[in-house]
């Protein structure tokens, strides 16, 4: 049975209401430096920097940069990779380069693979392998590398110290050194070619320490010449 009217008062609990949950950043991700923005003095992270306006110092990340179309660093860049469509007017450093079309490097490059379609005027060393291709433009002072394969244009002094292989529509004019060359039909060499040969490091020869009997020994060769003296004169 249902009673109405009752006399006693009903109690209500005031709803409480929930504060919005707040996402949390991602513990790792991308570091922007835009298009609008310009930094005077040397950058240093973590993960990965995505470089769309400027930087007047020296940019150092543990993984990897990105050089936007727009993107200027003049200064070093050491990554573990290293993406270009902009310009870096320094020593690039790294294991792995990817220059695009657009992309252009300036002064020193030290990386152990570069794959280049965009415009290179610095010296590289020590490189492991190297692919110029179609649209990429090299002068260079000084590019030494185990494998060079070129489907672009390359200007300067090149060692290729296993393989220099030159595709249809690559041309390399310049003093070559290579151990091996190969050329497609169409490609083009310019200019001088010599074996390439490792120099030989100059060794030391370390004097050994004397013994009591080496010794005696000077002694007495030295007493010799002494007594061979007195009787000449």
């Amino acid at each position: 049975m249902a009673f109405f009217g009752s006399s006693k008062s009903e109690k209500t609990t005031p709803e409480v209401k929930k504060a919005p949950s707040v996402p949390s950043a991602p513990k790792s991700g991308a570091s922007t430096i835009t298009g609008c923005m310009e930094i005077l003095g040397n950058v240093k992270g973590c993960g990965t920097v995505h470089v769309d306006g400027k930087i007047h110092g020296d940019l150092s990340v543990d993984e990897s940069v990105i050089v936007g179309k727009d993107g200027v660093v003049n200064g070093d860049v050491k990554a573990k990779n290293i993406i270009v469509s902009g310009k870096i007017n320094g020593t690039t450093k790294c294991d792995t380069l990817e220059v695009t079309q657009t992309g252009h490097l300036t002064d020193t490059i030290d990386a152990h693979k570069i794959v280049s379609d965009g415009k290179i005027e610095a010296s590289i060393t020590n490189c492991e392998s190297i692919h110029i291709t179609k649209n990429g433009q090299v002068q260079t002072p000084k590019m030494m590398g185990k494998h060079i394969v070129v489907n672009g244009n390359i200007e300067g002094n090149v060692i290729a110290t296993e393989l220099l292989e030159i595709n249809q529509d690559g041309r390399v004019k310049g003093e070559m050194q290579v151990k091996k060359i190969k050329v497609s039909e169409g490609g083009l060499m310019l200019g001088t070619m010599l074996t390439y040969e490792p120099t030989n490091p100059v060794r030391k020869v370390e004097k050994k320490p004397e013994t009591p009997s080496t010794i005696a020994k000077n002694e007495q060769a030295t007493a010799l010449k002494e007594i061979v003296k007195t009787k000449e004169k």
